[in-house]
């Protein structure tokens, strides 16, 4: 995800504090405000760098959730930002991609070894268990010839 589309998925979620945001989509969004606000601080005008501020308070709160639900935690860790260090630490955790309670269809695999009936197919060149439609291997990088 490039920084634009980034900082308009941020926006266009503007409270929504369901589901999840990767971390470039986090931090993109959060470089975007960082240098709005040096900006309009540079400006001298109080006014508008606060009203910024205020305006972009939700949606820094929600894609901060959503970050914390893309790692597998709840979004009441959205409140460590008070602790600096910590939050960082946090929201730089990677994805988690299996067994996550707070994303859809990232809970337990659909098609496991113990679901394939009698037709199991492995990789020829390293045995890992193919799964259909897979033209690669996932273990190895190998080309299925059919």
């Amino acid at each position: 995800m490039g920084p634009v589309q980034a900082v308009r998925t941020c926006f266009t979620k503007y409270a929504d504090f369901r589901g999840a945001a990767t971390r470039p989509e986090y931090w993109w969004f959060f470089l975007f405000n960082l240098v709005v606000s040096v900006v309009l601080s540079s400006a001298h005008s109080p006014l508008i760098s606060t009203l910024y501020s205020l305006a972009v308070l939700v949606p820094g709160l929600a894609v901060m959730v959503r970050r914390h639900h893309d790692a597998g935690r709840s979004g009441w860790w959205a409140f460590t930002i008070l602790i600096w260090p910590w939050a960082l630490v946090l929201l730089a955790y990677p994805t988690k991609a299996h067994n996550n309670k707070y994303v859809a269809g990232r809970g337990e695999a659909g098609v496991t070894e113990a679901s394939l009936q009698g037709g199991a197919r492995y990789c020829p060149v390293c045995g890992k268990l193919r799964l259909p439609g897979q033209t690669f291997c996932s273990g190895c990088g190998a080309k299925f010839d059919d």
